[in-house]
């Protein structure tokens, strides 16, 4: 499938180019000359930078779409009204979470608010089991020590998970602590207050209420924090008293300040698009570590192909070839296995390299080259120079040099340095075999861990589950 943006990267490439010259990656340039060397390198250049801007502007444009749609889908979730109101959802719609801000002449605070849902009946059921009533005192106590010291807020959740009850927390007349566990400590004494905290269960088919014995210790707060605390508590005593109603009508002014409400939108759209435009320059990074696996690749099949190559060679020399000749059967030899492989019904290596590529592959394209150049006039010392260089590994230097070397020297020592240099690459070829073994084991060090941490677990557990019994 063709980029869309294909286009307006080749555009905007073409227009930019002649600002910054002739400057290119010579990483990215020397990759892709010798992944194509029968291509025009600036060309495949050109078009490896115009696919890589088009995937970045893919995936901004993509980025820049999903913000502006996110932040007008929070602008248009408002649910406060006019004024002061907030409005209530119809019965089985569901509760709501929304930010206030509270903002006086002297005073800015965001509270955190849930607007229930309108209840139009009250049904109480169920009791709750004695287990349960054993487990809330850990839930409750939240970040205190336990319900003898209560130095913070409590944990006055409205459901445990497990049990199919719900839970209605009440003070008495205290009023010392709200339906959110938060607690109200202007009145008590700096010996502490004891107060009864109840809890009545529904959902099930009988209701049973549980008291616990709370002691309450003293907090010192600031004027601010005892403003706020003020007006959070009127807001859940209007939200408490007005159950029914649709409108929740919150405070114009408490203690002789007027508050300005607002309500505090998340609007992450910022966030998403700078996190597309981070994702943008990783899939450019990303085509250029996937050009040097493959020229990886590359150099790996010319590492295995070069003891063959080398015996091949050794082979036609020794039965009175000269190097040209034996350069130009090679290539040969593989225009017939091409013609082969197509009266098979098999397409030829070049059309199969996304599936499986043979090891001779990239050795083969740059022997066509030297064929080329031979058959077209180049001198041959040039031609095997330039053979070693466009390989680029020592091994194909070092053979382009010997065969440089004979046109001048003769071919005498020769054919017993081609056997010895075939031993020696032979020999290469074990270690490199040997390396990669040693590799794969050590990458199945991990996953190997992995499953006798899992067999270890499925042994150890039924025997620690099983010391309760004893």
């Amino acid at each position: 499938m063709r980029n869309p943006f294909s286009s307006l990267a080749a555009g905007i490439y073409r227009k930019i180019k002649p600002i910054t010259g002739k400057k290119r990656d010579p990483k990215i340039y020397k990759a892709l000359s010798q992944l194509h060397p029968l291509e025009n390198a600036e060309e495949l250049y050109d078009n490896f930078q115009i696919r890589k801007l088009a995937f970045i502007f893919m995936i901004l444009t993509i980025g820049i779409v999903s913000a502006i749609c996110l932040h007008l889908c929070s602008r248009m979730e408002g649910k406060m009204a006019e004024g002061a109101w907030l409005v209530r959802n119809e019965k089985g719609v569901g509760d709501y979470r929304i930010i206030l801000r509270a903002e006086t002449e002297n005073w800015s605070r965001e509270i955190p608010f849930l607007v229930e849902e309108r209840e139009l009946t009250k049904e109480e059921d169920d009791a709750l089991k004695e287990e349960l009533c054993r487990t809330l005192p850990d839930i409750i106590k939240n970040e205190n020590t336990d319900l003898s010291h209560v130095t913070g807020d409590l944990n006055l959740v409205s459901a445990v998970s497990g049990y199919p009850y719900g839970l209605i927390w009440s003070s008495g007349d205290s009023g010392k602590i709200n339906a959110n566990g938060q607690i109200n400590r202007g009145d008590i004494g700096k010996e502490g207050e004891k107060i009864s905290l109840s809890v009545t269960v529904t959902g099930g088919r009988e209701r049973t209420v549980f008291t616990y014995e709370v002691f309450l210790l003293p907090e010192k707060l600031g004027e601010e924090d005892r403003f706020f605390k003020a007006l959070e508590e009127i807001v859940l005593q209007e939200d408490a008293d007005g159950k029914s109603r649709k409108q929740i009508v919150l405070p114009e002014r408490l203690l002789g300040k007027s508050i300005v409400w607002k309500e505090v939108k998340q609007d992450s759209g910022i966030f998403l698009f700078f996190l597309f435009l981070l994702g943008s320059l990783f899939v450019g990074r990303g085509m250029e570590s996937d050009l040097g696996k493959s020229c990886k690749e590359r150099n790996r099949q010319l590492i295995t192909a070069y003891p063959g190559f080398v015996s091949k060679l050794s082979l036609y020399l020794s039965a009175g070839l000269t190097v040209r000749r034996a350069f130009l059967r090679m290539r040969a030899d593989y225009v017939k296995w091409q013609e082969q492989e197509k009266e098979r019904g098999k397409k030829p290596w070049k059309k199969r390299r996304k599936v499986k590529q043979g090891e001779e592959f990239y050795l083969l394209k740059e022997m066509e080259i030297s064929c080329y150049q031979l058959e077209n006039g180049v001198m041959e010392e040039q031609v095997y120079q330039d053979f070693g260089r466009r390989c680029g590994e020592m091994r194909y230097r070092r053979l382009s040099f010997l065969l440089a070397v004979q046109l001048k020297q003769g071919n005498d020592q020769l054919l017993m340095l081609l056997a010895k240099e075939a031993d020696d690459a032979q020999e290469d070829r074990k270690n490199l075999a040997r390396k990669a073994g040693e590799e794969a084991s050590t990458k199945l060090l991990f996953p190997m861990m992995l499953m006798l941490a899992l067999v270890m677990l499925l042994v150890l557990a039924p025997a620690y589950l099983g010391f309760g019994s004893i």
